[in-house]
């Protein structure tokens, strides 16, 4: 007996989404005791310093330099990395947002400012 014929279906991959920055990029800024904590929560990154203006310049730097890194090196696809969402609970309908200093990213294909808000928590 003949086995049936399974007909050839033509498969090609799914199409690459392209990439895109956020406009925006949140920054939650926590005062400690032992110095204040600047986090980027869409790359997950954290920087930490004396004074809350010194974390975010820190953090500006940490967050250009990963997603310079990122596209240089073509892995694109893991330069946004969200925070877990304890740490976005912190941001509610009542928290008052600053515009933080734009973030610069230099690249041939990819020029685009992201400017940050900052919350601060005082603890």
């Amino acid at each position: 007996m003949k086995s049936p014929t399974v007909p050839h279906i033509a498969a090609s991959p799914p199409a690459a989404m392209p990439f895109a920055l956020p406009m925006i990029t949140y920054f939650l800024v926590t005062n400690h005791p032992h110095g204040t904590v600047a986090h980027a929560l869409d790359f997950d990154l954290v920087a930490v310093a004396k004074s809350a203006e010194e974390a975010q310049t820190k953090l500006r730097k940490a967050v250009k330099a990963h997603v310079e890194f990122g596209i240089q090196m073509d892995i694109t696809k893991d330069i946004l990395f969200k925070a877990p969402e304890e740490f976005w609970a912190a941001f509610t309908p009542d928290t008052t947002l600053s515009i933080g200093e734009p973030i610069q990213i230099d690249n041939a294909h990819l020029i685009r400012t992201a400017y940050t808000t900052t919350e601060v928590f005082v603890g």
